[in-house]
């Protein structure tokens, strides 16, 4: 259907709802007519964006979904269960809304990480072509089953002080991942590939050299979150740069502060996943307290509960 004809068609009813809108009050929410109409506005709203509309059209359209919803549910109403609706709801809605980026940015990602972890087994030296020898030389200390690296440190410094150094890190992971999108996604590309690269050669070497236990056991508690939240920050920072690209019949601009929108919204929910990915990691990660065995059940527990979570929370929720 050609704009001109989805136009005509959509503005009766939406100028209905702008005269419920406008003589708005507590006695007009209750107004009968008003949610089918606010339920049309929503379809025209995904149509226009299915079929690139104008920027024009579509913003007058979200401006009216954004004041039908408030309408609808009041503002105290909306912020009090902000943060519920987000991780009950729309997190996970968004993430499977855009499945193809977070499909690419997981390919990227463990694509070569992997694959380094096998050759690596056949072919030792390679670990040394992509590794500085004083990284290599750092790791194998920390993780040498004959030492006890890992929990010596964490008993000189702190269990806080450990959290602030993996939260540190760990945002420096995901701020490359995300920041480096604004170059037409190249950045986020390359940061993705070079972080799955320098993970999997170091669990590759590990692995080869015999410390597969010690390092395994560490690192299996928290991988889960921090990986699959590096994962989505590239996700993020490619949906930026694609907007750039390919900004379809909006302006570049436009564009790319919609994707902004969207890419934000998703780094809120990566963000908590980093800081509970570096509490389980300061935490539970190098605790001398608890059993490899427990650690590898409940590393399995949480990569099947994120599936879930991520697959199934928020079934038919449509994020704005």
């Amino acid at each position: 259907m050609k704009q001109n004809n989805f136009e005509k068609e959509s503005r009766n009813s939406g100028k209905e709802i702008e005269k419920i809108l406008n003589r708005s009050s507590k006695k007009t929410v209750h107004n009968k007519s008003f949610p089918p109409l606010y339920r049309k506005i929503c379809r025209d709203l995904a149509i226009a964006r299915s079929r690139n509309y104008s920027a024009t059209l579509i913003n007058h359209l979200e401006d009216l979904v954004q004041r039908g919803h408030e309408h609808l549910y009041g503002r105290k109403g909306r912020q009090r269960f902000s943060i519920l609706n987000y991780f009950g709801r729309e997190f996970p809605a968004l993430i499977r809304k855009e499945w193809k980026l977070v499909l690419l940015s997981h390919f990227l990602f463990y694509g070569p990480l992997i694959l380094l972890i096998v050759i690596i087994q056949f072919y030792p030296h390679i670990a040394y072509m992509i590794l500085p020898e004083n990284m290599i030389s750092q790791m194998e200390m920390m993780y040498d089953p004959a030492s006890n690296f890992i929990q010596e440190q964490r008993d000189e410094s702190g269990d806080i002080f450990m959290l602030g150094y993996y939260i540190r890190n760990n945002v420096g992971i995901d701020f490359q991942c995300f920041a480096g999108g604004i170059f037409a996604g190249v950045g986020s590309i390359f940061f993705m590939l070079y972080n799955g690269l320098i993970i999997g050669a170091v669990a590759g070497h590990l692995t080869q050299i015999g410390y597969s236990e010690t390092f395994w056991s560490f690192v299996c508690g928290h991988a889960a979150l921090e990986l699959t939240a590096a994962v989505f920050a590239g996700a993020s920072g490619m949906k930026m740069g694609f907007a750039l690209i390919n900004p379809g019949q909006r302006t570049r601009f436009e564009s790319l502060k919609i994707s902004a929108g969207v890419a934000m919204k998703i780094l809120y929910g990566t963000a908590f996943m980093t800081f509970l990915a570096a509490f389980v990691e300061a935490f539970w990660s190098s605790s001398p307290h608890i059993s490899n065995n427990v650690k590898y059940t409940f590393s399995i527990c949480f990569w099947v509960a994120l599936a879930v979570y991520f697959l199934f929370a928020g079934r038919g929720y449509e994020p704005e």
